[in-house]
Parts: C-alpha cells; sequence; structure tokens
C-alpha cells in the first residue's frame, strides 16, 4: 500500500515538474528511481515530441541527467534517448556530485523520442533530466514530454 502511495506521490510530482518546465525553454524534471531501493533494474521511460513551433524544424533532442542524491560509490544513473534504430546514453559519471552528466544528442530530425534512465545497482536515486529538441542551427523547437513508466 505504501508502494503504490509513493509511487503515485513520485508520478504526480514529476508531472508537474514536466508542465512546469514546458512553460519556459529550460525543460527539465526527475524524481526518485527505485523508491524503494531493492530494484536495480528500475526504468523510468518517457517520450519528448519534437515539433516545429515556428522556430523551425527540430533537427535533434539533446538530454543530460544529474545524480541528486548522496554519493554511493558504483551506483551510477544513466539517461538514454532513442529513436528509430538509433541510440545514444550518458551517464552521470561521478555518484551524487551534483553535476549533470555529459551532453548525449540524437539526431531524429522532428517526430517522437523516447527517454529512459537507469542506474546501476540496486537503490534509490534522485535525479534531474534536462531534454531539449533543437534545430541545426541551435534554435529551441516545440518540446512535448509525456511519462509512461516510474519504477
Amino acid at each position: 500500500m505504501k508502494s503504490v502511495f509513493f509511487k503515485r506521490v513520485v508520478a504526480i510530482s514529476i508531472l508537474v515538474a514536466v508542465s512546469h518546465a514546458n512553460v519556459t525553454l529550460a525543460h527539465s524534471g526527475g524524481g526518485a528511481i527505485d523508491p524503494a531501493g531493492t530494484n536495480a533494474s528500475a526504468t523510468i521511460l518517457a517520450a519528448v515530441t519534437c515539433s516545429d513551433d515556428g522556430n523551425g524544424t527540430p533537427d535533434h533532442l539533446f538530454g543530460q541527467i544529474k545524480d541528486l542524491s548522496a554519493p554511493v560509490p558504483g551506483l551510477l544513473t544513466s539517461l538514454h534517448i532513442y529513436k528509430g534504430v538509433k541510440m545514444t546514453t550518458s551517464t552521470d559519471p561521478i555518484s551524487g556530485d551534483a553535476n549533470y552528466s555529459p551532453g548525449a544528442t540524437l539526431n531524429g530530425g522532428p517526430g517522437v523520442y523516447y527517454i529512459s534512465v537507469t542506474k546501476t545497482a540496486a537503490g534509490t536515486r534522485e535525479f534531474d533530466v534536462i531534454w531539449h529538441c533543437v534545430t541545426s542551427g541551435d534554435i529551441h523547437t516545440g518540446t512535448d514530454i509525456s511519462v509512461y513508466q516510474i519504477q
């Protein structure tokens, strides 16, 4: 019962963060992955739709992840971006240092990209993700997100 309640609170928190992020050019959101701390293969999955909002045709999706939790040796968070048969990944290289990972870019044009957050071992991780749909000339374009799975 507590697990279901906690998952709903996390889902609502992410959706609130995402809805506020869509008001500005800075798109970010986050929450907890594996709130119980027992699922080493926990995954968060979302879809980001890149569209021409009058600023030009999207060329790629850019993303980064930041681990906001206390450092734990060997427990790292990763952001995966994929569309069709293309995929890229960026891992926050230092657990809990509160710095973003190196940027990851996937050139897939306009449309739906999928992003997922994973971690390397069991343990709850608080994280923040940044995502931007961008033209080939580095102009921000229409960016919408839908969260599908929170574990």
